[in-house]
């Protein structure tokens, strides 16, 4: 809408009579202009005289030109005038005119100030922040230079502060095209909207009076951790509508769907194995992302990153932006991840060192660290290998590696396991010398006479060595056919005895022995088988009873059997010290029996 001038609303200057031309906008031609002032016929013969410096040297109007003149006061020989101020006299009436009616005008927006934007509508105004658009505005770099529409909302004439709104004129325009909007909405339409604002999860897209969210996972098929990496406010953006609901006025909008998927037929662009260029584009703890072509992104993983060096982070060896070259190592397109490697383009050299190293070869290293699990064997520069706890002795149980190795001693291992994949090559010590319980197992035989030397005495028996590094266990029980109160009653450490092999389990590593019998008796055999049946759900309580032949009835009145416990038990006692404990439990339990009647201990033995 074209501004209505003020010159059309003005009276004829001939028809006002002399005390109206007083401080009144009148319409005037153009005569002459003199040095100090350009002429002005107001009619009737009168004339009006501007002054000169309001116009400069050059003249602004042609012979006969009519403007509009502020006619002010009376002087000798014409009126004085000014043209200046019938121009702001004109431009404050039109603003009045503006804020009473709402009318739009058009501005420039010119650069940013406290608290808002100026704006040039022919006059400098000021565009409050809050009023730049339809939301919250923080950063209104953006808005600068853009030429809009705005609204005058307050005129202070006496000031001459005008105040504009943009956001006033947008809000009108989107009550409009919400209304026939929200008619026709439905998915899949397609709109060109504009960002009014942004968030670390997505923008909001003005598509036509309806604010839609399009969520940072929906702006493209590529990688984005914060959506100003794709767009700005004020940009205008092509969506489809993913999903819309009347009742909440939800509208979820989606770019990558119109943008062709990356993931399509993959097969035929990709392939495992395959070596491509691509540009990283996100370093995470795990590992670096890299984009093979627009949309399409590969994880390399940390540990692809190097065959011998410990990586901590990516961003040690990697940056963001770089060129790199890859492996592909699997595609899973029901997934859509993609596997990558650097890693991969060169050979493992683990490769050479699992070669160097073959299972059972022995070498010689010095130990670089102890934990409680074993010791860490240096083979060579950057190559380690593990003995574990368990395989530093085939005799002795080793809790704390620490008490009898120290790191730096040199030792002599066995490749017992080496594998290039994993980067791991297991050692073994005890594997240097045969295993003698496997040795034992070949010539020790329950039933057999067997010579021993006693090692140690115990509450519960002794321990005898039968050969190196193997030692039986002589229950108290099995010691002498008398009863014996103390071990060392009957044996001493250093003494030959000969010996009954009563049990041999080689799993286990437990022997029972006995210095009382001569050979195994059928009882003590079916005893023994009972006891190590971990399958069978019968008590010994209840092996005892069937063998006196008493009945559940008489169980309760039957003598305790509780004094042939030890007996019985040697065809399975322990033979570690690991089991010294349980087997001492045992040997209380039957000490508890020496009330009881010393013919029912007697008779234990061959009745069972």
């Amino acid at each position: 809408m074209s501004e209505p001038s003020l010159l059309d609303r003005a009276q004829l200057a001939s028809t006002l009579d002399e005390d109206a031309l007083h401080n009144a906008v009148v319409r005037a031609s153009f005569i002459a202009a003199t040095d100090r002032a350009l002429v002005f016929d107001l009619g009737q013969e009168r004339k009006a005289h501007v002054a000169r410096e309001e116009f400069g040297q050059e003249l602004p109007f042609s012979a006969g030109q009519e403007v509009a003149l502020l006619v002010e006061q009376p002087q000798a020989e014409a009126w004085s005038a000014s043209y200046t101020k019938a121009q702001k006299l004109q431009t404050w009436e039109w603003l009045e005119h503006l804020a009473a009616s709402g009318e739009e005008i058009e501005g420039i927006i010119t650069g940013e100030n406290k608290g808002g934007l100026s704006v040039d509508i022919g006059l400098r105004a000021f565009l409050p922040r809050s009023h730049v658009d339809l939301h919250r505005v923080n950063d209104v770099t953006p808005y600068v230079g853009r030429r809009a529409l705005f609204q005058v909302t307050e005129f202070d004439k006496k000031r001459g502060n005008v105040i504009v709104s943009r956001k006033a004129i947008l809000e009108r325009e989107r009550k409009a095209e919400r209304k026939e909007l929200i008619e026709r909405l439905a998915e899949g339409q397609r709109f060109t909207g504009t960002v009014r604002n942004l968030t670390p999860f997505g923008a909001f897209v003005d598509i036509g009076g309806i604010d839609g969210l399009l969520h940072v996972t929906n702006m493209s098929w590529g990688r984005i951790d914060h959506p100003s990496e794709l767009l700005r406010p004020g940009d205008e953006v092509e969506v489809v509508v993913l999903s819309w609901d009347p009742a909440k006025k939800r509208l979820g909008l989606g770019r990558k769907q119109l943008l062709a998927d990356p993931w399509d037929k993959i097969e035929e662009r990709y392939s495992a194995g395959q070596t491509l260029e691509g540009e990283v584009v996100s370093l995470a703890d795990f590992g670096a992302f890299v984009a093979l072509e627009p949309g399409l992104e590969g994880l390399v993983h940390v540990t692809e990153l190097s065959w011998t060096e410990r990586i901590n982070h990516p961003q040690d060896v990697l940056k963001i932006g770089q060129t790199i070259a890859v492996k592909v190592l699997s595609i899973d397109t029901e997934n859509r991840r993609l596997s990558l490697s650097v890693k991969a383009l060169t050979e493992n050299p683990w490769n050479a060192v699992v070669e160097r190293y073959p299972v059972g070869s022995r070498q010689q290293g010095p130990i670089k660290n102890i934990t409680d699990f074993g010791l860490f064997v240096e083979l060579e520069e950057g190559v380690e290998g593990l003995v574990h706890v368990s395989d530093l002795s085939w005799t002795e149980k080793i809790e704390n590696p620490r008490e009898h190795f120290d790191v730096g001693q040199d030792v002599e291992v066995v490749v017992l396991d080496a594998d290039a994949d994993t980067q791991r090559i297991s050692l073994g010590i005890k594997q240097l010398s045969g295993d003698p319980w496997e040795q034992a197992a070949q010539t020790i035989k329950p039933g057999q006479k067997v010579k021993a030397t006693i090692t140690r005495i115990t509450d519960f028996g002794a321990f005898a060595e039968l050969t190196e590094g193997v030692e039986g266990l002589i229950h108290i029980s099995e010691l002498s056919n008398d009863r014996v109160n103390a071990a060392s009653e009957v044996v001493r450490p250093g003494q030959e005895v000969e010996a009954l092999v009563m049990s041999f389990e080689r799993a286990n590593q437990r022997i029972g022995l006995s210095l009382k019998r001569d050979e195994l008796d059928d009882e003590s055999s079916q005893m023994r088988n009972y006891s190590e049946d971990e399958a069978s759900a019968a008590t010994l309580g209840d092996i005892l009873r069937d063998r006196l032949g008493l009945g559940t009835e008489d169980a309760a009145e039957a003598p305790s059997p509780r004094a042939a416990t030890p007996e019985v038990e040697t065809s399975a006692a322990p033979a570690s010290a690991e089991d010294d404990a349980s087997v001492q439990q045992d040997e209380s339990a039957g000490g508890s029996d020496t009330a009881a009647p010393e013919s029912d201990t007697e008779q234990t033995p061959s009745e069972g």
